[in-house]
């Protein structure tokens, strides 16, 4: 009787220790799927590529021309009617509408400045228009060409009123002398640069659903 009970006290201890491993077993289990499925929390880099679609600088600005010089146009923007300054250029024997702004000043390669704050997506040396540096903010895409010298690369961010380079010369409007050449574009439509200047992000995005 004796043996019998103390057999029976081991297999109670035995099971009391295997019902505890089950436990520990299942408990852990629980854990680790709780923890795969449960959505990791986004890190700031990622919030931020959410929420922001512009630099956080351009939501409060309005486009600034892309000079401090009291620069004038010489080639205008040609939107189909007259006006006092010529909309057209004569290159190769031919006249050709212009599709922005012509600026000069004197002759001078003044510097050329941000219009508003973004990122540079593209710099390149043009084969007509010289070198060219395109601007990307929100809705809005400048082009500037006929530089000079750049002083920025391609996938800068830059601020507004920041130097993107100088006013230069160009073999398409050569006889222009030291000039800017810009171009806008809003929701990829070509504008006229002057219809841009004071617009803010929230006006730029109405034009563009327009």
């Amino acid at each position: 009787m004796l043996s019998y009970e103390r057999k029976a006290v081991r297999w109670k201890k035995r099971g009391i220790v295997i019902l505890s491993l089950f436990l520990l077993i299942a408990v852990g289990t629980l854990t680790w799927v709780m923890n795969q499925s449960s959505p990791s929390e986004p890190t700031v880099a990622e919030s931020d590529q959410v929420i922001l679609t512009l630099p956080q600088a351009a939501q409060t600005e309005t486009v600034n021309r892309p000079f401090s010089v009291e620069a004038v146009i010489a080639v205008d923007y040609f939107d189909g009617e007259s006006g006092e300054v010529d909309a057209f250029t004569k290159f190769e024997d031919v006249y050709r509408s212009s599709q922005g702004i012509d600026y000069t000043y004197n002759d001078e390669a003044f510097p050329v400045l941000a219009m508003m704050s973004g990122e540079v997506s593209d710099v390149r040396e043009d084969e007509l228009f010289g070198n060219t540096v395109v601007i990307t903010s929100g809705e809005l895409t400048v082009t500037l060409q006929s530089l000079g010298e750049v002083s920025v690369s391609k996938g800068d961010s830059v601020k507004q009123g920041e130097a993107i380079g100088t006013a230069g010369t160009c073999v398409y409007s050569k006889d222009l002398g030291n000039h800017l050449h810009l171009v806008s574009e809003v929701g990829g439509q070509l504008v006229d640069p002057q219809s841009i200047y004071d617009k803010s992000a929230e006006e730029l995005s109405a034009m563009a659903a327009d």
